[in-house]
């Protein structure tokens, strides 16, 4: 977790034209709030997925999510931005697309998935994380990608024998994820280091009618690293 310093570089053309624009657009939808929004800590993640069933290439993707206070109430919030200035790169997450996530006595808002144009590999070096309110007032900190953090790297190994499992990973946090035909999380569980069966790890028969999808998800949490294995099929 990162708690948010005040010091960051200056905003990139294109990201600091975008938030103008949001900003001006708020100011104008919206009565004036009596309290700016505060951004209380950051969380990120680098996560890799393999782009062939081998591992041999990967595609990188971020998550970012920030604990969020406003005294004028949650429904005041209207974006979070997370931007690289030197690649001028800027992602929006609104109310409607962001994920929000209530723990520890603290709202937390982000999502998964930001990628760069054409799946290329993400920037390195510093990001900006920008909470606005509706009325264009704000609060930000800041979180560093560094070079080579994915070096090393190794997908987990999913095998699959009739309907039992086993996943293979040299890292410790390692869960199965069984997902619907949209992606969407249906139950996380412990991976299974010994062939083990579907039913058991999904608590009941009720996989074949509700999942469509398997897949195993590493975490090293020293480099704020994820890494997914390839994705099963689990309906022909």
């Amino acid at each position: 977790m990162i708690r948010p310093g005040r010091d960051s570089p200056g905003p990139g053309r294109r990201a600091a034209v975008s938030l103008a624009l949001l900003g001006a657009t708020a100011l104008l939808a919206s009565a004036c709030s009596g309290h700016a929004p505060e951004l209380a800590a950051l969380e990120y993640r680098l996560a890799l997925r393999p782009a062939d069933p081998r591992g041999t290439r990967m595609t990188e993707q971020l998550s970012v999510f920030a604990a969020v206070r406003d005294e004028d109430g949650y429904k005041d919030l209207a974006a979070l931005h997370v931007l690289h200035d030197g690649e001028e790169f800027v992602w929006t997450l609104t109310p409607e697309t962001w994920t929000r996530n209530d723990r520890n006595k603290e709202t937390w808002v982000g999502g998964t998935g930001l990628s760069a144009p054409d799946h290329r590999a993400l920037p390195r070096g510093m990001y900006r994380v920008v909470l606005e309110d509706l009325a264009g007032e704000s609060d930000e900190g800041t979180f560093f990608l560094g070079t080579g953090i994915e070096t090393g790297a190794e997908s987990p190994v999913l095998r699959r024998t009739g309907d039992s499992v086993v996943v293979t990973s040299k890292y410790g946090r390692t869960e199965l994820l069984f997902l619907d035909a949209s992606g969407v999380l249906l139950r996380a569980v412990d991976a299974p280091r010994q062939p083990e069966t579907l039913d058991r790890l999904y608590g009941s028969p009720g996989w074949r009618q509700d999942a469509s999808n398997l897949v195993a998800y590493a975490y090293d949490g020293e480099r704020n690293l994820g890494v997914f294995s390839w994705t099963m099929k689990l309906t022909p």
